[in-house]
């Protein structure tokens, strides 16, 4: 539920009566994904947030509008270019010891997702798998890596 959400399939709120609709024109496929990771950065837990001197708010927050938004400031202002959630995420890639991290939701701020770096995932502990029926019905398993 929470991936519809955040890919704009669902709107509205899951705690409100008749709160989910679907997307009219955006018919989406979930797939169950086996993830197996060795080192995820877990930013909703307080300690590793306050590590790298985050909050709920910033991870939840306006993040899509920083590239349309004009600036008084010009393009370097508090609130234009690169969101802070996005700087943050390029940061703990950068670093090259995270293969993914777990942060709130942004459409659905009581609920967690899981982003991975799927450049870093190396080794036979690490991967995604996913499985799915082909167009003849014959069932196909891939695996990254």
């Amino acid at each position: 539920m929470v991936a519809l959400f955040e890919a704009r399939a669902l709107f509205g709120s899951p705690s409100t009566p008749g709160g989910v609709v679907p997307h009219p024109a955006r018919p989406l496929v979930t797939l169950p994904i086996m993830v197996s990771l060795t080192a995820v950065a877990d930013l909703t837990d307080p300690a590793e947030a306050h590590r790298v001197h985050t909050n709920a708010q910033e991870l939840t927050g306006d993040w899509h509008s920083y590239s349309n938004r004009i600036s008084n400031s010009g393009p370097h202002g508090p609130h234009h270019g690169t969101p802070p959630t996005q700087s943050l995420g390029n940061a703990l890639f950068t670093l090259g010891i995270h293969q993914g991290l777990v942060t709130f939701s942004a459409r659905l701020p009581d609920y967690k997702i899981l982003a991975v770096f799927t450049d870093r995932i190396k080794g036979t502990a690490n991967y995604l798998q996913y499985s799915f029926h082909d167009s003849r019905g014959a069932l196909q398993v891939k695996r990254i890596p």
